[in-house]
């Protein structure tokens, strides 16, 4: 490899990790009552990679501040290089881009890079964050890569972040969270083992089957505003089958459409008002039964699914994040997603094959994507709330219809089949 493309990955700046460890660690000590359990961890000599399971959108901190002094190269989706200030920012700290769910061979390269020359990468595996809790398995395709990469690889494993700050809430609640670092793999593993062997052992070990429970609760310590948001990911009443019914204020989410209701206390349960609601215990059954009731839904011969929407691509200029490119006609069926309608001025007929698209991270109530050729698409559908849904029906269908699934089924996916 050229050392041209080697310097472009940069390595992460020494002085930034320090300034971060010593003012951040204290904070996520204090108001996050961080545990580290390093017991079954001993850094390897040379490069390593690390992948965890992605629970918040601060996971690249938790990991960060637990394995310090080690320095990391942190694989990030390729959507927040379209953003000030971090299109700037990622590059210097040593990110390196991915097309989610999209053959990017690019960010390997990146990674072989970062390795070669002595350095640690850390990868998220499911490629989103989850979206009601629970580990949400992987591409099936890791396993090769773990192979190809063929250096120790370390598991981070974390837990309570999710519960301080959930998918559909902004901002975080001060809680209880744990990282739990492992060796998970040598190097002479990697090459004994076949990618479904590694697979497997990845699924158990993010979804928490290798880790011991935590003596004490996961929790948050002021209990206000906790659901405030979950409409945007949870759409469907179980008690009176209604679709974007529901409403939140505070701790309480209720369906405007028959009265049901709940509270969330501070550990994250779900209290229906009902003792007979069929309104489930948690948010992570919630959403396992509304993807069940959307597979119920998904028949052979079935009508298309269709939408108006609006699509949205990279803007012209870095760090203006994205631009509004033209709006059409969106449909879903059992051969994939199709778009038909403007694309910057022109006419345009995309289509992106279901086996392509094995999953659609999405932002709720803003926007679902999909990353093809190289190419981001961000589409809202005329009903923004409906982001969630069409998510979630493209991953059933996916589920459905793909005639072999790329994903790993991970653990309490929400998938029932």
């Amino acid at each position: 490899m050229s050392k041209k493309a080697q310097k472009k990955i940069k390595k992460p700046d020494g002085i930034l990790y320090f300034l971060v460890y010593i003012l951040i660690y204290p904070v996520l000590k204090i108001f996050y009552r961080l545990a580290a359990d390093r017991k079954s961890y001993k850094p390897p000599k040379g490069p390593f990679a690390v992948i965890c399971n992605h629970v918040s959108f601060m996971d690249f901190l938790l990991v960060m501040l637990t394995i310090y002094p080690r320095r990391l190269n942190a694989v990030a989706a390729q959507k927040f290089y379209f953003y000030s200030p971090l299109h700037k920012l990622l590059p210097f700290m040593g990110c390196i881009p991915k097309n989610l769910f999209d053959p990017d061979i690019r960010s390997i390269i990146g990674m072989k890079t970062v390795l070669k020359r002595g350095g640690r990468v850390l990868l998220f595996p499911e490629g989103r964050c989850t979206v009601h809790g629970p580990y949400m398995g992987i591409h099936k395709t890791t396993g090769n890569l773990l192979k190809n990469l063929g250096v120790p690889v370390i598991s981070c494993y974390i837990e309570g972040a999710y519960t301080c700050m959930p998918f559909w809430r902004k901002g975080a609640k001060f809680g209880r969270t744990r990282v739990t670092l492992a060796n998970l793999f040598a190097a002479e593993d990697l090459r004994d083992m076949t990618p479904d062997e590694i697979n497997a052992a990845v699924d158990r070990r993010l979804g928490g089957a290798d880790t011991a429970p935590f003596p004490k609760p996961f929790c948050v310590f002021r209990a206000k505003r906790l659901l405030e948001g979950l409409e945007n990911i949870i759409y469907y009443c179980p008690d009176c089958g209604g679709e974007f019914t529901l409403k939140t204020k505070n701790n309480t989410v209720y369906c405007e459409k028959c009265g049901s209701s709940a509270v969330m206390d501070r550990y994250a349960a779900l209290k229906p008002a009902n003792e007979r609601s069929a309104v489930p215990k948690s948010v992570q059954a919630w959403y396992k039964a509304q993807a069940a009731y959307e597979m119920r839904s998904l028949k052979e011969g079935m009508e298309p699914i269709k939408t108006r929407a609006k699509v949205r691509t990279r803007a012209d200029k870095p760090g203006k994040g994205l631009k509004e490119s033209g709006f059409g006609t969106l449909t879903l069926d059992p051969s994939g997603w199709r778009y038909e309608g403007a694309l910057d001025g022109e006419d345009v007929n995309l289509f992106f094959p279901l086996e392509s698209v094995p999953a659609l991270p999405f932002d709720p109530n803003d926007n679902f994507q999909i990353y093809s050729g190289g190419t981001f698409y961000a589409f809202t559908p005329e009903n923004a709330r409906a982001c969630s849904k069409y998510a979630t029906i493209g991953e059933c269908m996916y589920q459905r219809f793909s005639a072999a699934s790329q994903m790993t089924p991970g653990y309490d996916s929400g998938f029932i089949i």
